[in-house]
């Protein structure tokens, strides 16, 4: 499966498959290491991370990849890493390219040419913690945080000024305009000539069109049989783009979402969200799924009778979104973050890490009709006045890019949150009945509701019961295969009666546009101390295990739910 834009004249080089490899271990100084004089003696799987493997597992420390690829000589290339953790250095020929922090996010690195046609790619990559050289990633998420190149790696032989992407906006639903903004690469002309066609259509010449500063050129075009994007009728269009001797091919779907006071309306109609949050998370492969294991887990998806996934708590892989695109489901996409507090808010570091990822997280997925909603800094410190400038600043970078869908955090302060009001959508990670008082019944799942009411009595008397709620978070753990007779915590018949009890109170609320239950598989987290909150090393909370064998909680929402949907 290819992940879009796709080129029908463009060389495009896959570069997946077994790489040499080598482990280097966990003293190494990153400022010192001479990387091509390293032996690569081992072998790697790409995609793939490097510490679920036997050999390396729980190891942090640096390791070297390196593969060939033989390309046109006197042709640039762009490197293209669909997503790696949590840090990485290029080296093609021997020479640094590329240095950057960014786990999970897809990136592009120019490579100059070269008269030579074998050309050798290095990539060091470090899975270590540091604050100063992965601000965005720490020890306390909990999430299990990988090593390696879990996502592909693509390298593009391209012309001087080539084209980078064609992002696609729905401007009249009904009459199926869209409006099309190319961005190119490389040295701008002030005026640009393309060729574009939709669908099978024949392509037509837009000669001479202004281009902007930032090396955009815009323009309108018509759909000639336009067909709404649902989740029950997930229709796909096709825009060709030409540009001298270099192509791309954008998949995009007619639809719009905007809020409706506290009401979503998807394509102008009413939408209720049922779904799950779900990580990119398997014990055997971490976040490098195979392509399998994304089909097999949004036919789960779908038996339950979800049609909506929160992407927690990073960017996405665009196999997956691309699935979601043709499958009809809905999808939050957020940008990486998870619990920070007034220290990181005022790191002027973190701040322009945090800005760097959601904007490329934008960019990489504008054009999925999947992502309803974009994202960020998960249960971050938003009641703290010194969070406020962070989250203004990335509402703000997220609305410049576009404003054609709807801007969300997910909050665990939802009574006290100060920030609610810069966004479209409020958020709330809640878990009343689970996180309970020591003094609370045995099984306090009367806490439940009532917690959710107070919830959107706060928000009326702060004035934000205008905008959308959506439970973003809410769920209780259970382990596998573990019954028993008292119901307690941690027992499949406690998550099950829990997991009805809100799903029941979200059909019935018509204040509560959605939820997105924790979460849909167990995902492996600490592998520390910290782990005596989380039996197994897991979090697990999971609908499924995380082999995804279905706990008794599976046929309890299916039933809420309705599952199977068409």
């Amino acid at each position: 499966m290819m992940t879009y834009p796709l080129h029908r004249t463009r060389t495009v080089h896959r570069l997946d498959g077994l790489w040499s490899f080598a482990y280097l271990g966990e003293q190494v100084d990153l400022s010192t290491l001479d990387a091509q004089a390293v032996a690569l003696t081992d072998r790697m799987a790409v995609p793939g991370v490097f510490d679920a493997c036997p050999a390396y597992a729980g190891r942090r420390g640096t390791a070297v990849y390196g593969t060939c690829v033989r390309t046109t000589p006197g042709r640039a290339g762009r490197l293209h890493l669909h997503g790696l953790g949590l840090w990485a250095r290029v080296l093609v020929d021997g020479t640094q390219v590329a240095e950057f922090a960014l786990p999970y996010s897809g990136v592009w690195v120019d490579v100059p040419p070269a008269a030579h046609a074998e050309r050798e790619v290095r990539i060091v990559v470090d899975n270590r913690f540091d604050r100063r050289r992965v601000p965005l990633l720490e020890p306390f998420f909990d999430f299990y945080a990988y090593g390696g190149l879990f996502r592909s790696v693509d390298w593009h032989e391209v012309p001087a000024l080539s084209l980078d992407r064609a992002e696609v906006v729905t401007e009249d639903l009904a009459a199926g305009r869209i409006r099309v903004r190319v961005r190119l690469h490389g040295p701008a002309p002030a005026r640009v000539s393309l060729r574009v066609g939709l669908d099978a259509g024949p392509a037509q010449a837009l000669p001479d069109l202004p281009v902007t500063a930032d090396g955009t050129a815009a323009f309108a075009l018509q759909v000639p049989e336009p067909t709404p994007w649902t989740p029950q009728h997930p229709a796909l269009h096709t825009l060709r783009v030409e540009l001298d001797d270099d192509d791309l091919i954008e998949r995009f779907g007619l639809r719009t979402i905007r809020a409706d006071g506290p009401r979503l309306l998807l394509n102008n109609e009413p939408l209720k969200l049922l779904g799950y949050c779900r990580h990119e998370s398997h014990p055997q492969f971490g976040p490098a799924l195979p392509l399998a294991q994304l089909v097999q887990d949004l036919q789960l998806l779908r038996d339950l009778g979800c049609n909506f996934i929160r992407g927690s708590h990073y960017p996405q892989d665009q196999r997956f979104l691309d699935l979601c695109d043709e499958l009809g489901f809905l999808v939050w996409e957020e940008s990486l973050g998870w619990g920070q507090k007034v220290d990181h808010f005022t790191d002027p570091a973190f701040g322009a890490a945090q800005v760097q990822q959601t904007e490329l997280m934008v960019r990489n997925s504008i054009n999925h009709p999947c992502v309803i909603f974009w994202g960020f800094l998960n249960e971050g410190d938003s009641k703290a006045p010194e969070s406020r400038p962070l989250y203004a600043r990335l509402v703000d970078t997220i609305r410049a890019l576009d404003r054609s869908r709807l801007v969300t955090y997910a909050t665990n302060v939802p009574l006290d949150d100060r920030n609610l009001d810069l966004v479209d959508v409020v958020g709330a990670n809640c878990y009343p009945g689970w996180y309970a008082s020591p003094n609370s019944a045995v099984r306090p799942l009367d806490e439940i509701v009532p917690h959710l009411h107070r919830v959107q009595a706060s928000l009326k008397a702060r004035g934000l019961d205008g905008k959308p709620l959506l439970l973003s978070e809410i769920g209780a753990g259970a382990l596998y295969g573990w019954r028993d007779p008292l119901k307690a915590h941690w027992s499949e018949e406690y998550q099950a009666d829990y997991l009805g009890t809100v799903c029941r109170e979200v059909l019935a609320n018509p204040g509560i546009a959605g939820v997105a239950l924790w979460q849909f598989c167990d995902g492996r987290t600490y592998a520390n101390a910290r782990a005596l909150g989380r039996p197994r090393t897991f979090n697990n909370k999971g609908t499924l295990d995380e082999y995804r064998r279905p706990k008794g909680a599976y046929a309890v929402v299916k039933a809420c739910f309705g599952g199977p949907r068409p």
